[in-house]
């Protein structure tokens, strides 16, 4: 059975200059109000809880430099800086004790210290652990929410996501069952539902989880199906992608899972029939080849040196050739040098008119880079900005330099062009020997050994090629045979997956399911008529419906439940269909399954238009459910005596004014 019960919340503030604050709540089974006017602190009372449990997403929290709580916490109280701040939550599961230790402003907001006794025994304590309370690893060994799932009676569980993947249920998903939130909780029931694990139907798939609803098993199964498909995707993909490999390398096509292969020899056939037929070609081929061999050994001691002469010339002439080549890159790279020294002169050619015209032309600045020209014997030269004691050459200066080198170049250019002529005319000769040791190895093959002999190197050819088709042949038909394992898995995923899905689309919904459902719905239509909803219509009331649509909230099949009356009567639906979850999970306790634990947290729906009379029914309601069993937490207020004195007996923590803040100071 799964339970959770909140029994305490301590805060400790210290500011820099050594002042503490802080407070002290207890709770206790059954219903607990916490009691004060607005702005005062009862929310922040509930945001310890939470934050306490690691779920502050459920309040609308999602990263890490957000700080839930308000600014008398972690900045400033009083006009003072807050130096450290902590909180400490004891909880139990009926059984066992804990208290959670968790930094609000201190050195690491990620981490929860977690100890078995109370909050008065927490510091005397040494035995205990740290968990990760957020980002990755909660889950882990020394996560804090699969510590919090085993301690509460929760099974964890993966679940799909909208994008094929799998995620875990954590519970901040779960939250929105058990906690209303006080600004936007009373819009929609789950309003507060964390949707950014991705979780596929996450609103129906968490109530299904928590009354244990045999239709969550169908999730179970799509999560399974999901996995098939997975499987059966990448197996197939795999298979494809291997089989239309070897079908593109034999020239073939698939039919029956066997090869049928195109061939020019004896046209279509499957690959083994093809094997066959190589295999005889060949062996016939040797054997007529043997036959020839043996009556030739002579001349084919000949014929070997003529090879080795042949390889080794044909060696000779790609090397030859290669540096042929690598010349004539290096000729390109010089004469490419010539074309740029060729412009070089033109320009200097350029400058040098420019300064011999300077004087008849009257030009007064240096057209390139704008500075005065000066008198001859200034050391600054006429154009260009030249400067001669930064050693900046003349026109003329420059013309002798690219003249002596462009001549330079010119000769290098020669040379290597003759050298490129004596490699060409080696290898001119080193070609003619080729030919001729050609010419005389096929003049021996047929002088010395007839015509039969002279088509023996065709004949060794076509055997050889013979021999290196059958053989490619082979290692196909083996990599095809490889392949059959995948063939089988294939097989027997696809009938598990068939399997599957029949039995997902056969589902039917099952006796233990409709009980629990209709027993919230009974529930929904007995606090709806007790909290005045829809003025007393039993019509109405008795029409209210709930099933897997529209993830198991009331609804009315010929009306919008939510807008045929006043605001307040939202939050009336809202509070009825809380408190029906409750109050089924006791009544049915005996069912298999249900984890929901028995825990209701409320936060003020008098600030979304509810009335006073019908909070006052909404005790009432609460006051009916076993206190041993369950535990609710509001806070409220009213300004009406009458109504303070019928909360009286729960009432656990008070704040008695506008002025009676929860943070107070602590003088011992």
């Amino acid at each position: 059975m799964s339970r959770l019960i909140i029994n305490r919340l301590v805060y400790n503030i210290q500011t820099t200059d050594g002042e503490k604050y802080g407070a002290e709540i207890p709770f206790k089974k059954g219903l607990n109000i916490i009691y004060g006017p607005n702005s005062v602190g009862k929310t922040s009372i509930i945001t310890g809880i939470i934050y306490g449990l690691g779920a502050e997403k459920g309040l609308g929290i999602f990263k890490s430099i957000q700080n839930p709580f308000k600014p008398e916490f972690y900045k400033a109280i009083d006009g003072k800086a807050v130096k450290t701040s902590y909180l400490l939550l004891e909880i139990s599961n009926g059984d066992e004790v804990i208290t959670i230790f968790r930094y609000i402003k201190g050195t690491d907001i990620n981490i929860a210290a977690i100890k078995k006794c109370s909050t008065d025994n927490f510091f005397k304590s040494d035995e205990g652990e740290k968990l990760i309370i957020s980002g990755e690893g909660v889950f882990s060994e020394n996560g804090f929410q699969n510590f919090l799932f085993k301690f509460i009676g929760l099974t964890q569980v993966e679940l799909p996501t909208y994008d094929q993947k799998l995620s875990k249920l954590y519970f901040e998903n779960i939250l929105p069952l058990l906690f209303v939130e006080q600004r936007a909780g009373w819009s929609q029931i789950q309003s507060r539902q964390v949707t950014r694990y991705n979780i596929k139907d996450v609103k129906k798939v968490a109530f299904e989880y928590l009354f244990g609803l045999d239709r969550f098993n169908l999730h179970l199964s799509e999560i399974k199906l999901k996995e098939l498909e997975g499987k059966l995707k990448k197996f197939k993909d795999e298979l494809n992608q291997k089989e239309e490999n070897l079908l593109i390398i034999a020239n073939a096509e698939k039919s029956d899972g066997i090869l049928l292969v195109n061939t020019n020899h004896i046209g279509k056939s499957s690959i083994y029939d093809f094997i066959k037929y190589l295999r005889d070609k060949y062996s016939a081929e040797s054997n007529f080849i043997n036959q020839l061999s043996s009556q030739n050994k002579e001349f084919e001691e000949s014929n070997d040196k003529l090879r080795d002469s042949l390889k080794t010339l044909d060696f000779q002439y790609r090397k030859a050739t290669t540096k042929v080549d690598k010349i004539t890159i290096e000729i390109a790279g010089y004469e490419n040098y010539l074309d740029r020294i060729q412009t070089n002169k033109y320009k200097n050619k350029q400058l040098k008119k420019i300064k011999e015209f300077s004087t008849e032309l009257n030009i007064k600045t240096c057209p390139v880079c704008e500075a005065r020209l000066q008198k001859p014997n200034d050391e600054e030269c006429l154009l260009c900005h030249s400067d001669l004691s930064k050693k900046i050459s003349t026109p003329e200066q420059n013309l002798a330099f690219l003249e002596d080198e462009e001549n330079t170049f010119k000769k290098v250019i020669s040379q290597r062009i003759l050298d490129r002529r004596k490699i060409i005319e080696q290898r001119n000769i080193i070609k003619d020997k080729i030919k001729e040791y050609e010419s005389q190895l096929d003049h021996q093959t047929k002088t010395y050994a007839g015509k039969e002999f002279a088509q023996l190197r065709k004949r060794i050819l076509e055997a050889d090629s013979t021999h290196k088709e059958m053989e490619k042949y082979n290692r196909i038909a083996s990599r095809w045979e490889d392949l059959d394992p995948i063939r089988k898995e294939i097989v027997k995923i696809d009938s598990e997956h068939k399997k599957l899905k029949d039995e997902i689309s056969k589902y039917i919904q099952t006796d233990k399911d409709n009980l629990i459902i209709n027993t919230i719905k009974s529930f929904i239509q007995s606090n709806v008529s007790s909290l005045g909803l829809f003025k007393g219509n039993k019509e109405l009331i008795n029409s209210i419906r709930i099933d897997e649509n529209d993830n198991y909230t009331p609804y009315l099949d010929n009306f919008d439940i939510y807008n045929i009356s006043s605001s307040s009567d939202n939050i009336r639906i809202i509070l009825s269909y809380y408190l029906s979850l409750l109050q089924t999970s006791i009544k049915q306790k005996n069912l298999s399954g249900i984890c929901y634990p028995n825990i209701l947290i409320l936060d003020e729906p008098k600030q979304q238009n509810l009335d006073n009379d019908s909070l006052v029914d909404c005790i009432n309601v609460i006051e009916n459910i076993s206190a041993d069993e369950s535990q609710v937490i509001l806070t409220t207020y009213s300004e009406l005596i009458s109504d303070r004195e019928k909360f009286d007996k729960h009432i656990v923590y008070e704040m008695k004014g506008k002025t009676d803040y929860l943070l107070k100071k602590i003088t011992k």
